[in-house]
């Protein structure tokens, strides 16, 4: 049979499929088929498919590879595809890089250095690279810096590559959270709080955004608000890319009714499998406080977990060493690469 109908049937195929993790399976084997004839244009194609499904997912474990090929066939056959088609899915790239601990600042800095040339030469505003250093600035814990690039933002054009309205909103939240104007992120947000303009996430995210600060202020009225507002939308999203999201209603639900955060920990443990390390960071400081304790549980959860047990019963203490050993890993890697303790902070606040 002929690669290309070989691969048309795959995609076929792969429309019928709702779970990203199985039209990935497909994609793969498109892919393979791609390479295997030295087809660039479907290679090129296939691997723009895979990137935007495996989004929808906790993990990034395709995308990198799958990007850096699509670069590396752009910049030695300009001839052949429009630079544009991918200028969107390099958006997401920059934030999966800035997840890896494995990826120094220096790379991070560079790969945001080369999207902004290649926005600039395709006519596009730095709108959105300047959103990707204000993300970076968060992820440092420097509100200053993410307050310079937000402004630096707003003086850019809005264009077709910038973020979405409800998503740079979503922004102006976190920054004014985390300056401690809570008050302040919710007059700032409003038009997304109150779903005058979403996206697919937003104000989802967002909620939890609010719930988070809150509890850390000790508003537990406004954190149940947003709360239940985080659960009403919980029950429209299905991809686990939302798992650190997750995390933070579990841990304010271990405060608030302890069997519900047990419940939700069953529900949404196994979204954080193989996730990226930031993810996985998140998730695992946020559930710390559920799982401390002695005795042992009886929990239903995903076969697919490391830690699964056929007979449901688990140790607790074995459950939370497993997570405990995860943050406290992951904590050290990123302080180690961006060259601070903001991540040792915040394991240490867990536990």
């Amino acid at each position: 049979m002929d690669y290309a109908l070989q691969i048309q049937k795959l995609l076929l195929r792969k429309e019928k499929l709702s779970s990203p993790l199985d039209r990935i399976t497909l994609l793969k084997q498109a892919i393979n088929l791609a390479d295997a004839h030295n087809d660039i244009e479907w290679g090129f194609d296939l691997r723009l498919d895979l990137i935007r499904d495996e989004k929808d997912t906790s993990h990034c474990d395709e995308s990198l590879p799958a990007f850096t090929w699509i670069l590396d066939a752009y910049d030695k056959n300009p001839e052949m595809f429009d630079e544009e088609d991918f200028l969107w899915e390099y958006k997401w790239m920059l934030g999966s890089v800035r997840r890896n601990s494995s990826i120094s600042l220096e790379q991070i800095e560079s790969i945001a250095e080369d999207f902004k040339t290649r926005l600039l030469r395709n006519g596009y505003s730095l709108r959105p690279y300047y959103t990707a250093k204000a993300h970076l600035a968060f992820f440092l814990n420097s509100p200053a810096d993410a307050k310079k690039y937000i402004d630096l933002r707003n003086q850019e054009v809005r264009d077709e590559m910038s973020n979405c309205r409800a998503c740079e909103l979503d922004d102006d939240v976190e920054l004014e959270m985390r300056l401690g104007n809570l008050e302040k992120a919710i007059t700032v947000g409003n038009s997304m709080l109150t779903k005058k303009v979403t996206c697919t996430h937003m104000p989802f995210s967002c909620y939890c955004t609010c719930v988070k600060y809150f509890m850390k202020a000790g508003d537990t009225e406004k954190a149940l608000e947003y709360f239940r507002k985080a659960e009403a939308d919980l029950a429209q999203l299905s991809d686990t890319s939302q798992i650190s999201e997750i995390g933070i209603m579990i841990r304010f639900l271990t405060d608030y009714d302890r069997e519900k955060a047990w419940t939700f920990f069953e529900q949404h443990a196994h979204w954080n499998v193989d996730s990226e390390d930031f993810l996985d960071f998140l998730f695992s400081i946020n559930v710390l406080p559920l799982l401390k304790g002695e005795g042992s549980r009886v929990l239903n959860v995903n076969p697919s977990l490391e830690w699964y047990r056929e007979d449901n019963t688990y140790d607790l203490k074995e459950v939370y060493n497993y997570y405990y050993k995860k943050a406290k890993d992951l904590a050290e890697r990123f302080d180690k690469r961006n060259g601070s303790g903001y991540f040792g902070e915040q394991f240490a606040e867990a536990v």
